[in-house]
């Protein structure tokens, strides 16, 4: 165990009372030539600053993209079933109809699972069925165009031509 702190100023003063060392006395003189040889025994190396290693960054594994599902589980906690997730109503019906067999508690509850590898990227449109192209009706080159003598510009009867062809 560490002892009790020394007061430095107590430090100090014994310092400053202990006799000085006298270079002209023998004892001094040899002290003083101990510390050179010493010195030059081992001489002061300084050490290069050593560069610190520049560590490898490894490429950062992207997550696995998650989804949310609808899972009806019993009451030991076991996925009975799953649903996509806008089709909460039909999960719910799906543990009230095991409910009421009798095969114990069923409940909904959310779940997160990776999606599928051939999912759609981030921002991708997601396909939708085009709707079928309804018949187009024969347009009429040599319709009449009402009232002839009231255009006068040729941009006017091309204006009139599809307000004809609109209708």
């Amino acid at each position: 165990m560490a002892g009790k702190p020394q007061n430095r100023r107590e430090l100090r003063r014994q310092y400053d009372a202990a006799e000085p060392l006298d270079p002209m006395e023998e004892d001094a003189v040899e002290a003083i030539e101990v510390e050179d040889d010493e010195e030059e025994k081992k001489p002061k190396k300084k050490k290069a600053a050593a560069k610190p290693k520049a560590k490898a960054v490894k490429a950062a594994k992207p997550s696995a993209r998650m989804r949310i599902v609808w899972t009806v589980l019993n009451d030991a906690f076991k996925p009975v079933g799953t649903f996509e997730f806008n089709q909460k109503e039909a999960a719910e019906a799906r543990a009230a109809e095991l409910t009421a067999k009798g095969k114990g508690t069923h409940f909904v509850q959310k779940t997160k699972e990776p999606m599928p590898d051939n999912a759609p990227g981030l921002g991708a449109a997601i396909p939708r069925p085009a709707p079928a192209p309804e018949p187009v009706a024969a347009k009429v080159a040599d319709a009449p165009i009402e009232d002839e003598d009231e255009i006068e510009d040729e941009d006017e009867i091309e204006e009139a031509e599809e307000e004809e062809d609109e209708e």
